[in-house]
């Protein structure tokens, strides 16, 4: 797979996670209004993340921040960066389910 292609792919994944964090978001917020939602962030301090949030979003931007790096990087140095990007996409893409789940079950 060449560096367009997977660049490709993973602003595919990006874009479905912005929508699913949105959403969480703005249940995240009403849960708050709800007195129901108090914690200090999402991901623990020794996750794959350097963002420390209460929402998601900001998350997002990381990973979004993260594959502008490679897309700009010239050499073959992006090789390198891409399973971090691929292991912070995994994180929200279960943190996210799991939050809708936990929302259903209530």
């Amino acid at each position: 797979m060449n560096k367009e292609s997977v660049i490709k792919k993973l602003q595919e994944n990006i874009k479905i996670i912005y929508h699913r964090a949105v959403d969480a978001d703005k249940q995240l917020e009403q849960l708050r209004q709800q007195k129901k939602a108090g914690f200090a962030q999402i991901f623990t301090n020794d996750s794959a993340f350097k963002n420390h949030s209460t929402t998601f979003l900001p998350y997002v931007e990381e990973l979004a921040a993260d594959l502008q790096a490679i897309q700009t990087d010239n050499s073959e140095h992006y090789k390198t960066l891409i399973p971090a990007i691929v292991v912070k996409i995994e994180l929200l893409f279960k943190t996210l389910k799991a939050f809708k789940d936990n929302l259903k079950g209530e």
